[in-house]
């Protein structure tokens, strides 16, 4: 059964746009009638999304398809496993804080090494780095599972290779999005990073879906799906990205292009990064331990109930580059966060009751505006030759926070769920407020996509 749940898992993830691309041979007809019926520019940036899509459909879909799996992927390192963390928690005999690291050690060590990765990459290639990242990733996660089946105490070692799986998915979702800048220009450009974030939130929905079935084998069984989905992928991307050629790049000049991240919005914008995924995985680690208390062997329910804001935040990242087009960068960040610090401090006081499931969607909605915005303005900040290093720092940002949402979460629960979740709202309302007064928003924009506005 696992292998038949990784084969599916597998094809959904290769082709991560396939509903979408199903429907490309109506999609002039339906244009017609969309554009009579819609005004103004989000008319046409709504329109002129679909009509990229149709375009990819003949000729660059497997290239965008590649891109997309391995960003789909790297993000069911921890995800995927969030429907059977509280049957591991009783198995392994461990404190919340304990389980915890499980998923703190992945992303943290992938924080560390990002930058180091992106260095490499704009030195040596893109392609020659993701590959063997992907190989490491899927391989570390099979051998986690095996040590839970073998080892009479296999927590520790687990954790090693959890370690490895960091360092194996701490570089290729973000070298994807360096990729898609390299290769596309322009509004196109904004559009594939929305299409990328999409894959990004695929892989978040189906991941806890996927592992709740797994699970149904057994708590360690979704461990094995890791290798399974990711050597095709590997394979993939080997053979149908073809990495424009780049100049060699100095370690000096690659230093030197970090002075860029020093100005006053790109700073928020990485901390914007780090908060997006704090709040969004944080409440997903919440709602995991939540449902896992209410429906202890329920791990399909787990995962269907862990992918809603997921689901919420992969439609609205579809909309996201047509929106920010219009009202700019500046004010779709303060909107998000704004969202998000009202639906985080609505937790504790709805949590009980049948409002919390639509604060989950309006939890993913908030995501889902955030972060297509910010794989934009991180990938545009420096030219092609540096921007490996620039887009694996704003990967960093992220990764910080999938680190510390899951201790932080499981450590103010111990107090409360008024102490857990209210300063992280506040924290959300000040950052909106900040980046809405203090940012420069012709800063924010390439060149090319401030000649579009």
């Amino acid at each position: 059964m696992v292998g038949v749940v990784a084969f599916i898992a597998a094809l959904i993830i290769i082709v991560p746009g396939f509903p979408i691309y199903s429907l490309t041979a109506a999609i002039p007809a339906g244009l017609t009638g969309a554009k009579k019926h819609m005004k103004g520019k989000l008319r046409n940036a709504v329109c002129d999304n679909f009509e990229l899509l149709f375009v990819m459909e003949a000729t660059t879909n497997l290239k965008v398809f590649s891109l997309g799996a391995s960003t789909s992927i790297m993000i069911m390192a921890n995800t995927m496993l969030l429907p059977v963390f509280p049957q591991m928690r009783k198995a392994l005999g461990l404190t919340l804080q304990e389980i915890s690291l499980m998923f703190v050690i992945v992303s943290f060590t992938a924080a560390l090494l990002n930058p180091l990765g992106g260095i490499l990459a704009d030195r040596l290639g893109r392609k020659k780095i993701v590959v063997p990242s992907i190989f490491l990733y899927g391989a570390a996660g099979g051998l986690a599972g095996a040590a839970l089946l073998i080892l009479e105490n296999p927590f520790r070692t687990v954790l090693f290779f959890r370690f490895l799986q960091g360092v194996g998915s701490a570089t290729p979702m973000y070298l994807a999005v360096a990729l898609a800048g390299d290769i596309f220009q322009s509004q196109e450009r904004t559009r594939v990073m929305g299409f990328l974030e999409i894959a990004n939130g695929l892989g978040k929905l189906i991941s806890p879906i996927i592992g709740g079935i797994a699970g149904l084998l057994g708590w360690y069984a979704p461990f094995f799906v890791y290798p399974i989905i990711s050597f095709p992928v590997a394979f993939l991307f080997w053979s149908s990205i073809k990495e424009p050629q780049q100049r060699e790049v100095s370690l000096h000049s690659e230093l030197g292009s970090l002075s860029r991240l020093l100005s006053l919005h790109n700073i928020l914008a990485l901390l914007a990064s780090f908060a997006g995924i704090l709040f969004l995985f944080g409440a997903m680690f919440w709602v995991g331990e939540f449902i896992g208390q209410k429906i202890p062997d329920g791990t399909v329910i787990h995962g269907l109930i862990v992918a809603i804001p997921v689901a919420a935040m992969m439609v609205t990242a579809y909309f996201t580059p047509a929106i920010a087009t219009n009202i700019g960068p500046r004010v779709t960040l303060t909107a998000g966060l704004l969202i998000s610090g009202v639906s985080l401090f609505l937790i504790p006081y709805i949590y009980s009751s049948k409002l919390i499931w639509p604060n989950l969607v309006l939890i993913g909605f908030s995501a889902g505006l955030l972060l297509p915005v910010l794989d934009t303005i991180g990938s545009a900040i420096s030219s092609r030759s540096h921007r490996g290093i620039m887009t694996t720092i704003f990967g960093s940002a992220r990764c910080l926070g999938a680190a510390a949402a899951p201790y932080i979460i499981a450590t103010l629960l111990d107090i409360n769920i008024h102490a857990t979740f209210l300063p992280i709202a506040g924290l959300a309302v000040i950052l909106a407020f900040v980046i809405f007064f203090f940012t420069d928003e012709e800063k924010m924009l390439p060149p090319e996509l401030k000649e579009k506005r």
